[in-house]
């Protein structure tokens, strides 16, 4: 009788300890990336003031030289490449101050639903791509910072519209429950290669040609939804083998926020990562 009591105890211990492993495994991976948001964070305030002034003397005199040779072909292209450069600089040091600014949040209770629709009112929608909002919400309420939340879902939308270049199916899906609220982008595109997924959420990482993207979008997103204490995850396939392609990235918010004080300790680099989970 004791030796089957004995085999089931072990089993039932191996389970627990590969449930264990698996949650281990999975806090580990969310710390080191806020470890690395933090620590980007501390950089991007004092790097992107120290390129705003001298980025803004190129940018104003690459624009009067374009304004002074607006007929001389040759010098026009080369002042042409410079100012966008220069613009492209500077889009990359907005997306740094946004990144170093989510130490703070103004929470307001916010129709979800409404917020979702005024953003797609407001995104240009590329050919051959059909929209579908799929709205399950019956209570759409939820306090948060509504501007940072629309700067998550016009990130997300726009990721979703370039990843169908051919046109293809967008759709946003709205549920919840009491506690919390659930926004989900869903895309039909080319999908994201499996040894992408893990890098996504970092500060300058992007699969997009150079005109195309930064690559702070999504670390910003990542950023805003943590201070709201929710989370963002992502599901995708970019194999035809494995099914239909396409990404789709949900956004769990809690529908109460967080204590303001909470938000405002979040600033420092430790703090930040007791906030996580």
């Amino acid at each position: 009788m004791c030796l089957p009591y004995t085999i089931e105890r072990l089993r039932q211990t191996v389970q627990n300890l590969a449930v264990s492993k698996e949650k281990l495994a999975h806090t580990q991976q969310i710390l080191v990336q806020a470890e690395k948001l933090a620590s980007m964070g501390q950089l991007a305030a004092g790097i992107a003031h120290e390129l705003n002034n001298p980025l803004g003397v190129v940018l104003m005199y690459a624009h009067m030289l374009l304004e002074e040779h607006a007929h001389d072909g040759p010098i026009k292209e080369d002042l042409s490449l410079i100012a966008a450069q220069a613009d492209r600089c500077k889009k990359i040091v907005a997306g740094l101050l946004h990144f170093a600014r989510q130490n703070k949040t103004t929470q307001q209770e916010t129709d979800i639903a409404q917020l979702t629709e005024g953003v797609l009112r407001l995104i240009p929608i590329t050919n051959g791509v059909t929209v579908r909002l799929v709205n399950e919400l019956t209570d759409p309420l939820a306090s948060v910072d509504r501007d940072q939340i629309t700067q998550v879902l016009n990130n997300l939308i726009n990721n979703a519209l370039q990843a169908m270049p051919q046109g293809g199916e967008l759709t946003i899906r709205l549920w919840g429950d009491e506690d919390e609220i659930r926004i989900a982008v869903h895309d039909t595109g080319m999908g994201i290669a499996k040894e992408h997924l893990a890098k996504i959420f970092e500060p300058f990482f992007t699969t997009k040609a150079a005109e195309k993207g930064t690559g702070m979008g999504l670390a910003v997103s990542y950023g805003i939804v943590k201070m709201h204490r929710g989370n963002i995850t992502v599901e995708s396939n970019a194999g035809p083998s494995g099914g239909p392609t396409g990404s789709t990235f949900t956004v769990t918010l809690p529908r109460h926020g967080a204590p303001q004080e909470t938000l405002s300790q979040a600033a420092g680099n430790q703090d930040f990562l007791e906030m996580i989970e």
